[in-house]
Formats: C-alpha cells, structure tokens, sequence
C-alpha cells in the first residue's frame, strides 16, 4: 500500500483531494466534513496525510514532526464552524515507509500525540515492506466519540481489500 492507492481510495470515498509535501515529503491529503448525531450533533472536519517516506526510516521525531506540520496545515486550511463550538478538527496523518523504529511504531500504537483544543492528531504508519499498520490500539477519552470513525477510516484507507 503506498501514497496512490490510499489516493486512488480517497477518491473511491469521495474526499477532497490535494497534492503537498509536508516535512518535505510527497503527500496527498484528503479531507471529509461529516456531521453526525450521535456525536452529540457535531460536525467533524477530517484531513487525511498520506505521506511518503519511501525507504526512510519514520523514527518518533519524524512522526512528530509531521503530526506538527499537518495540524498546522489543516488548521490553516480548515473554513467550518469555530472549533469547540459544535465542531472538531481533525488530522489524520498515515506516513508510508519500508523502514520503521520500533519506538515510532509503539508511539502509534499508544496514541503519545497529545490533545489539542477541540482537534486530534492521530498518527499512522504503514510499512510497505511488510504491510504491517499501526495505529491506536484504545480510544482515548478525549474524543472518544469520534475514534471509532478514524479506525474505520484508517481501515478503509490502509487495510488490504482481502484482511489487514
């Protein structure tokens, strides 16, 4: 899975898309408004970064460093509802590579990205060589409400068609 076919099923869902580098990097990025009652009738403003680390190695400070710059980006970019005030922001950012620290990886899977006022960041990594993905193991309760949503994101845009 690399930075296209998460392109190719961005556009299969119907997100906006857009071409960047962030931390240098090529990136596409998708976006989706969503609004939904039963998150107490808030609207969610999702960005998607598919970021390409080709064989690189994504370390913590990589990962972070991303997280940085895409909130940034989608903050920069985002023209809804103040945020807290029926609406939240967030940034998903799925970072590709065929080389990943182990700590990179946990620093996924324990979701260590910090809370932002009425936004998230939610770090992804996808090793190419071994198809392994990594992404938060838990919802957090900050949020809570909208984790499930970016897992079946996260799955619809990573995961095999045949499994994980």
């Amino acid at each position: 899975m690399n930075i296209h076919d998460i392109k190719d099923r961005m556009t299969a869902k119907s997100m906006f898309l857009s071409e960047d580098a962030i931390n240098g990097k090529p990136t596409v990025i998708g976006y989706e408004k969503r609004f939904k009652w039963r998150w107490f009738a808030t609207q969610l403003n999702t960005f998607v970064f598919a970021v390409d680390f080709g064989d690189e190695t994504i370390t913590v400070q990589s990962v972070e460093d991303v997280l940085t710059e895409a909130f940034v980006y989608a903050k920069k970019n985002y023209s809804g509802w103040p945020r807290g005030l029926q609406s939240a922001l967030g940034a998903i950012a799925i970072l590709t590579s065929s080389s990943v620290d182990d700590d990179a990886a946990r620093y996924c899977t324990e979701l260590k990205s910090g809370k932002k006022w009425a936004g998230f960041s939610v770090p992804v990594i996808h090793d190419i060589g071994t198809s392994q993905t990594y992404s938060f193991d838990r919802n957090p309760m900050w949020g809570r409400i909208y984790y499930p949503h970016f897992r079946d994101m996260i799955n619809e845009l990573v995961s095999r068609p045949d499994g994980p």
